[in-house]
């Protein structure tokens, strides 16, 4: 056999070789990769799938903010609630705005548990107000000439807080006057009650129906309704007066308010007019800006006290250029009361002199 044809024989015989099989378990084998390539693939999958999830869990679904309550609680000094309490929410961690209330007559004096953020549980907060303190109410208790009885009182109390002020002990029956504001709230200025007394116990009361008293005799006058307040003026018999008021002693005894002074007589006659007004007598109108509120007719001789006086063209208007000396004799025709409670003279020459001025005979 030459060489060649050992070369073809060996060609023809090669499948034929049972160490084909190795090769063709290993081509059976080759499935084996693409598995593999199959199971990493599916371990990708499996690795992105949960993140896919996740980011589509927090977009649909997001996590909602915790939230707490804070109760604030607004009490007097005694704990008592001022007003109902207030309930505020908000987020866990975020700043607490205190609505900061304010009452009248109080002031914000503690707070209990004072927080400036939400916290996880709920809170409560208590907010303690005192009474604040008002000005004093000072209580006065004169006697007729306005000295005091006693030292001033003062009552003391929160504002708007009420007050009651009370006369002495057993004086009620002998008030003579007292001030509008007996009772009422304290304030933040101070407050004066009067109480004035009149140890004569006199009964008051409004003039009599018949309000001109002509005297029939002379008689003293008194600053007061008691005898121990006389003056150096003495009225004369025959003048007419207007009756203000009047005022009765526990023991009978008749006063009468004449405007500027009292009077207590004996011999008199009541009159509803004034018997010696002259019907056709016009009272003059002044350019001032006071009214005339009262006017007496009188037909009276003065004496000017000791010191010299202006004459009035009339009430405030015009005064003369020359003053009466003291100790001059006029004769007065009558006299008006101005709403200013200021009293005025009409002299026989149609000057005008304020009243204090004078001395009647």
């Amino acid at each position: 056999m030459n060489f060649i044809n050992l070369i073809q024989s060996l060609f023809r015989r090669r499948p034929k070789r049972p160490t084909i099989q190795p090769e063709t378990h290993f081509n059976q084998a080759t499935p084996e990769p693409e598995n593999t390539n199959q199971f990493f693939e599916t371990a990708d999958q499996f690795e992105k799938e949960p993140q896919a999830q996740q980011t589509e869990h927090f977009v649909t679904t997001p996590v909602q903010p915790r939230k707490s309550s804070v109760t604030i609680h607004y009490l007097n000094q005694n704990r008592i609630p001022l007003r109902p309490s207030i309930t505020l929410s908000g987020v866990v961690g975020a700043t607490l705005d205190l609505p900061w209330l304010k009452f009248p007559g109080y002031y914000l004096a503690e707070i209990t548990n004072l927080k400036q953020h939400f916290h996880e549980d709920p809170t409560n907060i208590w907010l303690f107000y005192k009474p604040q303190l008002a000005a004093p109410v000072m209580v006065l208790h004169q006697d007729l000439e306005g000295g005091l009885l006693i030292k001033p009182q003062f009552l003391l109390g929160a504002l708007n807080e009420h007050y009651q002020a009370n006369p002495l002990e057993g004086g009620v029956n002998f008030i003579y006057r007292t001030s509008s504001n007996q009772t009422g709230r304290f304030s933040a200025e101070t407050q004066l009650v009067r109480f004035q007394y009149d140890p004569l116990n006199l009964k008051y009361s409004d003039a009599p129906d018949q309000p001109f008293i002509e005297l029939t005799a002379s008689v003293d006058t008194y600053k007061r309704p008691t005898e121990e307040a006389l003056t150096t003026t003495r009225l004369p018999k025959n003048a007419i007066w207007k009756i203000y008021s009047c005022a009765t002693a526990t023991s009978g005894q008749q006063w009468f308010n004449l405007g500027s002074f009292w009077i207590s007589p004996k011999h008199y006659e009541l009159h509803a007019t004034n018997p010696k007004a002259t019907v056709d007598y016009q009272v003059p109108k002044f350019t001032n800006q006071y009214t005339v509120i009262e006017t007496t007719p009188l037909n009276l001789d003065a004496t000017l006290n000791n010191t010299t006086a202006t004459l009035w063209a009339a009430p405030y208007e015009k005064p003369a250029t020359y003053r009466l000396a003291l100790k001059t004799r006029v004769h007065v025709k009558q006299v008006i009361a101005l709403d200013n409670l200021s009293r005025w003279c009409e002299l026989e020459g149609g000057q005008w002199l304020l009243e204090s001025l004078l001395t009647f005979d």
